[in-house]
């Protein structure tokens, strides 16, 4: 099956270091709003292939300043069919790949920057299908555990000209747990 989804992505809340967000208004996470497209091929009755590209995006306000997050995942995962009834199955899954994050400020006093980093994560999850004839329905809810590369940010923009090499890394911590809620349709062969 080929499908797409909607998708929440809760992530630990971006801690800037080169403006400040209002920490009344920001709590310990957030959660970007996205859309994700998957492909599933059962190769056995019990055991199921998925790859999927995904996209969260979450914009932080703050006193005419704006920092736009933008995330992009890419991965492959395995399911296992627990449960499996006349047009619905249970599965559990795992699975890995990578991810990329972009942060994007718009100061109102300052020149704007960009700063893009690479992460690598694990996931577990469970998932639900509900099969048609030809269309199938899926929900998701999935744990990752996220280690990413912030050492190697790539930082671009005036903002980012005359700072010290510890204002550019990206203001992610090196590990973090996402948790991932999706519901999608998805066409079958």
């Amino acid at each position: 099956m080929v499908g797409i989804e909607g998708l929440g992505l809760q992530v630990p809340a971006l801690r800037p270091r080169v403006s400040v967000i209002d920490p009344r208004y920001l709590g310990r996470s957030v959660t970007l709003g996205g859309f994700g497209l998957f492909g599933r091929w059962q190769a056995a009755r019990i055991i199921g292939l998925e790859l999927g590209v995904r996209s969260g995006s979450l914009r932080y306000h703050n006193r005419g300043d704006v920092i736009s997050q933008d995330m992009v995942m890419g991965e492959a995962g395995v399911l296992l069919y627990v449960a499996r009834g006349t047009i619905g199955q249970l599965a559990v899954d795992a699975g890995g790949g990578g991810m990329m994050h972009a942060i994007r400020y718009e100061l109102a006093d300052r020149p704007g920057g960009t700063q893009i980093v690479g992460a690598g994560f694990v996931r577990v999850g469970v998932d639900l299908e509900l099969r048609l004839r030809r269309v199938a329905f899926t929900a998701s809810l999935r744990s990752y555990g996220v280690i990413s590369d912030v050492a190697r940010t790539r930082s671009s923009g005036e903002l980012f000209a005359d700072v010290s090499e510890a204002m550019r890394r990206a203001p992610v911590a090196v590990f973090q747990t996402h948790l991932l809620g999706s519901i999608g349709i998805a066409y079958r062969f």
